[in-house]
């Protein structure tokens, strides 16, 4: 017994003592560590692309998305969730892997995403998502590690910016051709209504777009400011610019130089006629940019539009060459002419002269109403005989009788070619930047056609609209990224000024007065010229504003591709932003569909990355 208790002793010490196995025992351990180790490298891998794909996904989200935070009413931020959410799951789905919701609290199935908060900030433009993961592990769950989390950000930030859009529309005589005006009309109701509405035919439920503001310039050889603005600080009203005082003279001697001043609104006053709102292109090379009016240069002011009353035969007479008693008198010559029979027999002429002393002549010849000095003329029987008599005034040449101060004074305008003071002024004012869409509805349906083109007076207050700073400051933006100014440019013509062979080198008072005032043009200068001159600063304006990063589109209706409207296409190409942006439709009916055109795109620079 002694013996195989010692035995059993040994053979325990034995096996104490024996080291074989116990590495195949010590691998058997470490293998399941080894095991896990390097399995965990493949389910990083396989949550690094997951997470990789997951966050590529939610970015797309918050992009996608992110325009939704200016909708009207305004969507809940857990709305924007619930969205995010199926995004999300939409764009994990793909290779058919079925991706689940994590449960917020518990056992989720996995692998499953989940978008845990969407947080808005209007005001910035800003997006910001919110989710997480969660993925089976294959290798690390041998340790114990079941699943593995990750979180994910993405945040998409597109500020809204502010749009000002200035329609400028022609408003000429021409437009009434083919229901040019009407088609104009419908086309800019229907920009009105996509940039403020977001439809051309919107429904009584559609909202409203905010930062976007609309204004008007009707033009037709002038741009009609409003009479509202008659007392703005950026008007003449003291005379003191050169172009307040061209064409009036107060001592009836035209070798002398009248240096003014003369207040227009005191003109107009005197006369009894109330200013209709339009006013002059400033000299060079004010008429071309936006620089601020101020008094401390006067050639910045705006002088109100007043054509003369020009001489007798000339196309716009209409106050008396002489009006007394407010004009010093000169020389009159009164000759009558009696015709026996009604008329239509035998005439004898008599003629009486009567200087400013009184002395008065008569007898053949002593004086004659051939050519100057024209004053009245009137006719009426005695007996059988007809009687003319025909009063003038000698001793004023053309350009005195023209320029004289004093025959304004209490005088009728309703004397000879009646086209009066306020000749070629549209009857539309513009209306300056809104958001009001029934005013710029109104603007727009009380448009009609007449008279003369002037594109480029259209685009320089176009451009004025636009310009933060006065005359009109409704452009209240500065010239920034924040901002999108955009003028729009319509017109079915060219620039027209009708140079004639007269002392005023024109056969109409324009925007810039007379040929002979020099401020566009020189005595003599032929129709063409005119024009030509007029293209010019119209593209200059143009490179101006686009300058100060205003964007111009174009649109020339039925200017064809021969002689004289091939130059209209090249000054409407070289005035927008880019040739794509000059529109040339050949009917009046695409007008609709061009001005849409336009609206839709403009409507999408609401949004800027």
């Amino acid at each position: 017994m002694p013996d195989l208790l010692n035995r059993f002793i040994r053979l325990l010490e034995r096996f104490r003592s024996d080291e074989r196995g116990a590495f195949l025992v010590i691998f058997g351990v470490m293998a399941i560590v080894l095991v896990a180790t390097s399995g965990a490298v493949v389910d990083f891998t396989s949550i690094e692309q997951a997470r990789t794909r997951a966050q590529v996904a939610l970015d797309s989200a918050a992009l996608g998305l992110q325009p939704r935070i200016y909708d009207r009413p305004e969507p809940t931020e857990d709305a924007l969730r619930v969205l995010a959410q199926n995004l999300l799951q939409e764009r994990m789905g793909a290779n058919d892997v079925a991706w689940n919701i994590c449960a917020g609290t518990g056992v989720s199935v996995l692998p499953c995403v989940r978008v845990d908060a969407a947080e808005t900030d209007v005001a910035d433009g800003t997006l910001r998502l919110e989710a997480s993961m969660e993925l089976p592990m294959s290798f690390v769950s041998l340790v114990g590690v079941e699943s593995m989390r990750a979180r994910l950000v993405a945040e998409a930030t597109r500020k809204r910016i502010n749009i000002e859009v200035a329609m400028v529309l022609d408003n000429s005589g021409s437009m009434t051709a083919s229901n040019r005006m009407g088609h104009l009309k419908a086309a800019a109701v229907c920009a009105t209504n996509i940039l403020l509405k977001g439809a051309c035919d919107p429904g009584p439920a559609s909202q409203d777009i905010d930062n976007v503001k609309i204004g008007i310039v009707p033009f037709t050889e002038f741009v009609n400011v409003g009479t509202a603005n008659a007392s703005a600080s950026w008007m003449d009203r003291t005379g003191v610019s050169k172009v307040a005082r061209d064409n009036f003279d107060n001592d009836d001697n035209e070798g002398n130089t009248f240096s003014g001043p003369i207040n227009r609104f005191d003109i107009y006053n005197q006369m009894g006629v109330s200013w209709k709102g339009c006013v002059e292109a400033r000299l060079p090379p004010y008429d071309t940019d936006d620089t601020p009016p101020t008094s401390a240069v006067p050639a910045t002011l705006f002088a109100p539009a007043l054509a003369p009353s020009e001489p007798l035969g000339f196309p716009n007479a209409y106050i008396a060459d002489n009006a007394p008693p407010s004009c010093p008198q000169y020389t009159r010559c009164e000759w009558t002419r009696t015709t026996t029979y009604w008329g239509y027999g035998t005439s004898t002429n008599s003629y009486k002269k009567t200087t400013t002393s009184g002395i008065v002549t008569t007898g053949p010849n002593v004086c004659n109403c051939n050519n100057e000095g024209y004053l009245s003329d009137s006719s009426y029987y005695s007996g059988s005989n007809l009687v003319r008599v025909r009063t003038c005034q000698q001793g004023l040449t053309d350009r005195e009788i023209q320029e004289r101060i004093c025959k304004y004074n209490g005088a009728s305008t309703s004397f000879g070619n009646n086209k009066g003071p306020n000749f070629d002024c549209p009857d539309s004012s513009i209306t300056p930047l809104t958001d009001a869409r029934p005013t710029l509805l109104s603007r727009i349906g009380s448009m009609k056609a007449d008279g003369g083109t002037n594109i480029h007076q259209g685009v320089m207050w176009g451009f004025h609209m636009l310009s933060p700073t006065e005359p009109l400051s409704s452009g209240v933006n500065p010239y920034d990224s924040a901002t999108s100014k955009v003028m729009i440019v319509m017109t079915d013509g060219e620039n027209t000024h009708d140079g004639f062979n007269n002392m005023n080198g024109s056969r109409w008072y324009v925007a810039y007065g007379y040929p002979y005032n020099e401020r566009l043009g020189e005595p003599g200068d032929t129709t063409a010229e005119l024009q030509v001159e007029m293209d010019n600063r119209t593209t200059t304006t143009c490179d101006n504003a686009k300058a100060r990063g205003i964007t111009i589109y174009t649109i020339g209706l039925s200017t064809d591709e021969t002689s004289d409207e091939a130059k209209v296409r090249q000054m409407l190409t070289d005035c927008a932003s880019s040739p794509d942006k000059a529109k040339f439709p050949s009917d009046p009916s695409e007008l609709k569909s061009v001005f849409s055109d336009i609206a839709d795109e403009l409507s999408n620079l609401r949004l800027a990355q």
